[in-house]
């Protein structure tokens, strides 16, 4: 790949001091001009400085499609490069909805796992993603919470039904508002665990009221950021 930036940089060198030599605007003064009046000896400069500009363009071209072809090579290496690096590998997530994006699940993705316990319901907690595996519906997750002696969080392997992607904080704008009524899967402030809740309201600056499910307070509200309230997994 470096011998096609070599001949990229070469190229745009030589348009360079092709313009230097024989300036593309040399010429537009006089094409503004009446050519009447003018003598057969001033024509025949006009002429010839017009050639010159001329096959000074057509150089030119040449040399541009010289550059696009392997800027094209460039292009494509790069594609591949990132193809194979699992730092740009994409994944995706089974839950599909119109209010959260679910095909860019890449390494570093925060994103709501499911975690299956025996003889217990399965809990939804937040985790990173720290490999995607294969055709991306596999992944690598740690939860990013240190256990009890301070250790890092543990890791876990999952498939694409097992998480639900947490939109950026860059995308929050973006974002379409639930409905009333619309069953959700929110973060509980102040933990890394989500539960089922139901949208009763959008506040102005985006965040959701909610109302958890098994919320022991009678007509509790709780707030949650936007980009905490996903789409709720179905069967």
């Amino acid at each position: 790949m470096e011998g096609q930036w070599d001949i990229i940089i070469s190229s745009l060198q030589d348009i360079f001091n092709s313009n230097e030599e024989r300036n593309f605007d040399e010429n537009k003064d006089f094409i503004k001009t009446k050519i009447s009046g003018l003598s057969e000896k001033q024509l025949n400069d006009a002429l010839q400085k017009l050639t010159s500009h001329k096959d000074n363009v057509d150089k030119s071209l040449r040399v541009l499609e010289t550059i696009l072809e392997n800027l094209s090579v460039v292009i494509n290496a790069e594609h591949k490069r990132k193809a194979a690096d699992p730092k740009f590998k994409k994944g995706r997530s089974f839950w599909t909805s119109p209010f959260n994006e679910s095909d860019s699940v890449t390494m570093g993705s925060e994103v709501a796992f499911r975690l299956r316990q025996r003889g217990a319901e399965d809990e939804w907690i937040q985790c990173e993603v720290t490999k995607v595996i294969g055709d991306g519906t596999k992944f690598e997750v740690r939860d990013p919470e240190p256990d009890e002696n301070n250790n890092p969080g543990k890791t876990y392997k999952a498939t694409w039904k097992d998480i639900i992607l947490i939109p950026s904080k860059q995308s929050v704008e973006s974002l379409v508002s639930y409905p009333y009524g619309t069953k959700v899967l929110a973060r509980y402030p102040e933990t890394t665990t989500f539960y089922p809740a139901e949208v009763i309201g959008t506040k102005r600056d985006g965040r959701c009221r909610l109302k958890f499910e098994g919320e022991e307070e009678e007509g509790k509200e709780t707030e949650v950021d936007r980009r905490l309230v996903l789409p709720y997994p179905g069967k």
